[in-house]
């Protein structure tokens, strides 16, 4: 009896009683145990219900934190339970979650360790299967994570991450103010983004004044739907993308008329094309000049592009309201097709690009999550599911926080 105490005061177990401890000379420790409550748990929705008579128990174990060198076995007979919500479910215990073969600690301790490791490193710690530490970041995070991350969502960042061939992908969702990622889906529809404000509700989708994001439309129609009074800001990131295409095209439609020579030369010239002109080095500067005296076509386009990049740099709205009328003259006068339609684009956008020139808040604190996200999964050697990617992004980039449980 005082092994037995001393293990219930060690274990510090809610709600259970411990009956026995087994100590083996070379094998682990046992702590047989029992829920306190006279009347059973159900394992779905932890309600009180009525223990099935003439249905006989089964004997279950669950792994506990070690303890002086030694794996603990917590043992238990469970037996089924009828639910008024739930019907008949196995009986829940209080030490460990539903379904789970692990103690409530012993999970702790492994989404611990997830938030500082990658998962094939606690895998091989703990000594469990790589699927496992799966299973259980996926237990932690739903009983962790609740509705109030989404309370007081102002400033929203959004933007897709590629997980997976082939096309795989995730939306997901950042609060600019706390930089935390606040939800996630499989998917990157206007019909993903909306499950992310049905979750939200009408009147906290009501709060939201602005969100940034890429140039996607299928964002956009799911933000005029519904959220209509969120004022819509394109990533300048992205914006420039874009332009760096039309660079990029031009070039290669030189180098597909052109010789040998002219070819292996424009093969040469997309970094200092495409490079912002302090980082240019000596060599590339020349390259640069080289294309202005033997290829004007290919030299109207990098200015094209340096000159938009002044629009970002207006000391106000209405200067860069100028700039870009000009701007957009220019490049439907240029002849260059990819130009052409960039500013087309640009111009039916506008509205949603010059915010950015009002609010400066752009989607790097999304990339910088994303770029977060893709270092998960590399050293994770990628994931079997959605699921358990996001459970990942939860636990290490959410508001999620994870008690130390270690002896």
């Amino acid at each position: 009896m005082r092994v037995a105490r001393l293990f219930r005061t060690i274990l510090g177990f809610a709600r259970a009683v411990i009956e026995s401890v087994a100590i083996a000379v070379d094998g682990p420790i046992e702590v047989a145990a029992k829920p306190r409550d006279r009347r059973p748990r159900c394992g779905g929705c932890g309600r009180k219900g009525r223990r099935l008579h003439g249905v006989k128990g089964k004997a279950r174990q669950w792994r506990h934190l070690g303890m002086w060198g030694r794996r603990v076995i917590i043992t238990a007979t469970v037996h089924r339970v009828l639910c008024g919500r739930c019907g008949v479910r196995t009986m829940a215990v209080p030490w460990a979650r539903a379904g789970s073969v692990f103690t409530r600690e012993f999970e702790n301790e492994v989404a611990w360790m997830l938030q500082r490791t990658d998962q094939t490193a606690v895998a091989r710690y703990f000594k469990i299967s790589w699927r496992a530490v799966g299973r259980i970041a996926q237990r932690v995070v739903a009983e962790s994570l609740d509705g109030s991350r989404l309370d007081g969502l102002k400033f929203i960042g959004v933007d897709e991450i590629n997980y997976g061939r082939p096309q795989k992908f995730l939306t997901i969702v950042v609060d600019h103010v706390s930089g935390r990622t606040v939800w996630a889906a499989p998917g990157k529809s206007a019909e993903t983004l909306g499950l992310f404000f049905a979750e939200l509700g009408p009147e906290r989708s009501r709060a939201i004044e602005i969100v940034t994001m890429d140039m996607s439309g299928a964002y956009t129609k799911a933000v005029h739907d519904h959220a209509p009074q969120a004022e819509i800001v394109y990533d300048r990131f992205h914006v420039v993308q874009l332009l760096n295409a039309a660079v990029d095209e031009v070039r290669r439609e030189a180098m597909r008329m052109g010789g040998d020579d002219e070819k292996r030369s424009l093969k040469s010239a997309r970094w200092p094309l495409l490079k912002n002109p302090w980082n240019l080095t000596l060599k590339e500067r020349q390259k640069l000049s080289d294309l202005q005296r033997n290829n004007r076509r290919l030299y109207r386009a990098y200015l094209l592009k340096e000159s938009f990049q002044q629009i970002y740099d207006a000391l106000s709205v209405a200067h860069a309201e100028e700039l870009f009328s000009e701007w957009y003259d220019w490049a439907q006068r240029s002849a260059l097709k990819p130009f052409r339609k960039f500013a087309a684009t640009i111009k039916s956008y506008w509205p949603a690009v010059r915010r950015f020139l009002e609010v400066r808040l752009t989607n790097a604190i999304v990339e910088g999550t994303n770029s977060k996200v893709r270092m998960i999964s590399h050293r994770a050697f990628g994931f079997h599911s959605a699921a358990a990617l996001i459970s990942m992004i939860y636990l290490n980039c959410s508001n999620i926080v994870i008690p130390f449980v270690g002896w």
